[in-house]
């Protein structure tokens, strides 16, 4: 709740907030002469030369409030206004009798609203629901949420496998895990995050072809509940070491000896639909993966337990089969290891030298930290005619990281 003299100043501070909106959003967008990279009817607006960084000419509203670019060109007729917290125009759809009324303001298509920090009355949130975090409010369930009652019990039962419809089940879990609210239910509940992992530490088909195996559906739920979802995240690595300490029922083994190594399994002979099999698994789990290592004690877990080597895996096969298991791995070595603007905290991996090509070579080093440049140098040169391919810039972090001080000379041992 603002404090008393707050309140006598919110008046001022309207006026003026109001004075500068008026001039500012009566300026015409097109004043403005963006960068659209030498293409004056361009569609999209280009400061940089990152494509991440362009958004389209003109604003494209939705149901919610977006922040307005002091270059595009906003429709007419849409619900324009500036947050004062933050300093920035947004705008959305116009809902005429909306009746929100902490968005009142004068009656015209843009105005000026002082968005109130006290919170807005906001549909009963179920019984259970996780409170507001800084991550951002997590709401309630969307739908019935009877099929994930069922799915996180047989999960926790550990005996889904004879369930005539488990594997149905773990399909609406997948959907429905990518929500932040059921997300956070599966991650807080640490006998389903053990369920799920053991499943994805043993490869298992499912009875019925018409769904995917089960230990990369497993995958596919934990990398959803763990997606854009931080909460859900430091759910998990709370409770991490006594996960890792779980014994899987398949094999009696704990976790902690058998997760990481079990990440990948490249080394499939057959025909190119069991190929394309094997690296559809190995997408899944390395996507599960990629959400787990944000946490920086799982990520040095990961790390101790020789997680690197296990991936390294992944690109030595030579099939075209491998191509797009291959990227979600090049990919994920540069997010989490060596692109800074991806959140990668530099010098935590490589932690040697790059090995000669020659050693790279024979069977028994192919796998060492030190032949990682050898085996994407090896994708890049496949790969000559595409110039933006993932090896070719993996390949350039990689040897720009090698040739920093944060890389020691210590040698390689197997």
């Amino acid at each position: 709740m603002p404090s008393r003299p707050s309140l006598r100043r919110l008046p001022t501070l309207f006026g003026i907030l109001f004075s500068i909106a008026f001039f500012g959003l009566a300026t015409p967008a097109s004043a403005t002469a963006p960068d659209t990279r030498g293409n004056s009817n361009s569609d999209v607006i280009c400061h940089t030369s990152d494509p991440k960084d362009c958004y389209p000419r003109i604003f494209e509203p939705t149901d919610e409030f977006q922040k307005v670019h002091d270059d595009q060109e906003i429709p007419h007729g849409l619900h324009v206004r500036l947050n004062v917290y933050t300093g920035y125009k947004e705008a959305k759809i116009n809902v005429p009798g909306e009746g929100d009324s902490s968005l009142e303001g004068p009656a015209v298509e843009q105005d000026i609203v002082v968005v109130e920090q006290e919170p807005r009355d906001e549909p009963i949130i179920p019984k259970g629901a996780p409170v507001y975090e800084a991550a951002g409010k997590i709401k309630g369930p969307r739908q019935d949420a009877k099929a994930f009652i069922d799915a996180m019990k047989l999960l926790r039962s550990g005996k889904g496998e004879k369930h005539s419809a488990f594997d149905a089940l773990l399909e609406g879990l997948e959907d429905l895990a990518h929500d932040m609210y059921y997300g956070l239910q599966v991650a807080e509940d640490r006998d389903v995050i053990k369920a799920l992992l053991c499943r994805m530490s043993h490869s298992s088909n499912s009875p019925d072809e018409g769904f995917p195996p089960r230990d990369q559906q497993a995958a596919a739920i934990l990398a959803g509940s763990l997606q854009n979802n931080p909460t859900a995240l430091a759910a998990v690595a709370k409770q991490w070491t006594k996960i890792m300490d779980h014994r899987c029922p398949s094999d009696g083994k704990p976790l902690r000896s058998t997760f990481f190594q079990s990440i990948t399994s490249p080394h499939v002979r057959g025909d190119a639909g069991e190929i394309l099999a094997a690296a559809g698994r190995v997408k899944a789990k390395v996507a599960a993966l990629s959400g787990l290592i944000k946490d920086p004690a799982i990520r040095a877990d990961f790390l101790q337990n020789d997680g690197m080597r296990e991936l390294l895996r992944v690109l030595i096969p030579e099939e075209k089969e491998w191509s797009t298991a291959q990227r979600k791995v090049g990919l994920f070595v540069m997010d989490n290891f060596l692109d800074e603007e991806m959140g990668a905290v530099i010098g935590q991996w490589p932690t040697g030298p790059k090995l000669p090509d020659d050693q790279c070579k024979k069977e028994e080093w192919r796998t060492a930290e030190g032949c990682w440049d050898y085996n994407v140098a090896r994708i890049a040169r496949a790969q000559k005619g595409d110039k933006g391919h993932w090896s070719k810039e993996l390949q350039s972090r990689l040897g720009a990281v090698r040739k920093s001080d944060v890389v020691s000379s210590q040698h390689v041992e197997l």
